[in-house]
């Protein structure tokens, strides 16, 4: 096989697997437009690498693989959610034209840059070897942290969750007994001078008595009841797969909804 056949075969495979990161559930959270740099860096040091020649089927191999490691992460990790799943093909497509148009912008400009500087130095051919390998490694890499990153992430959520959920809770029940503030009890500007947890927004007082406000991964709600009680709430912002948190907390004075014990916080 002809090094320029094993530089195509491994722009392929590593545009490739550079997308499976974005696919699995849970993922880290970064915009996944930032994968089209590794793509296009990838196609930019082929070229070069192959002295300007064959631009055209380093731009092919780099869209190709794209296409193939995006199909093939659908097949391998189908999303939890039935309705995105069901436009997976369509973001595959459009995914791939991106990556195609990064490919080519990248392509393009070693080429041009290869017409104008034909010869390289040791160095600089040692410099794109470097360059290539990482890129090559970007896919391998973002899978092997995504796990255990997600675990902390899961850990770091939860634990000012506790801590919110818990100072949440004894700012209402000083509220209560506060008889000066038992008729706004759940007014959130009121419940902000008995609060001494993470900080909320000034917007996050206005609406969480009776709307779900978010901070840090997590969504709280207060809800009123008849004669000072109250409930109150703090759940992940979505479901257990996306990897943002898996506890949930519950405190009920009203008696109207059971709060499951493994719901219970602090």
């Amino acid at each position: 096989m002809t090094r320029t056949r094993i530089l195509l075969l491994l722009a392929f495979v590593g545009s490739g697997v550079c997308w499976w990161p974005a696919r699995i559930e849970p993922s880290l959270d970064f915009p996944r437009w930032i994968l089209l740099a590794p793509v296009a860096f990838l196609s930019a040091a082929s070229v070069l690498l192959l002295g300007g020649e064959g631009w055209s089927a380093v731009v092919a191999a780099t869209a190709g693989g794209s296409f193939a490691g995006m199909l093939s992460s659908v097949i391998l990790w189908p999303w939890s959610d039935g309705i995105a799943q069901s436009y997976a093909l369509i973001v595959v497509m459009i995914g791939t034209a991106a990556a195609a148009g990064a490919a080519l912008i990248g392509s393009r400009a070693a080429f041009l840059a290869a017409r104008r500087w034909p010869l390289l130095s040791g160095a600089a051919k040692g410099a794109l070897w470097i360059v290539f390998g990482l890129c090559l490694a970007v896919g391998p890499a973002l899978l092997a942290i995504t796990k255990p990153l997600v675990k902390r992430r899961v850990a770091r959520n939860e634990s000012i969750a506790a801590v919110r959920f818990a100072s949440l809770k004894k700012a209402l029940q000083l509220a209560s007994a506060d008889r000066g503030a038992a008729k706004s009890i759940c007014a959130g500007q009121s419940l902000d001078r008995y609060y001494s947890g993470p900080p909320f927004t000034k917007d996050d007082w206005i609406r969480i008595s009776g709307n779900y406000v978010e901070e840090d991964k997590y969504v709280y709600m207060i809800s009123c009841r008849q004669q000072r009680k109250y409930l109150l709430e703090a759940r992940p912002k979505m479901p257990r797969v996306y990897g943002y948190g898996a506890r949930i907390f519950c405190a009920d004075e009203s008696g109207e909804v059971a709060c499951d014990l493994q719901w219970n916080g602090p």
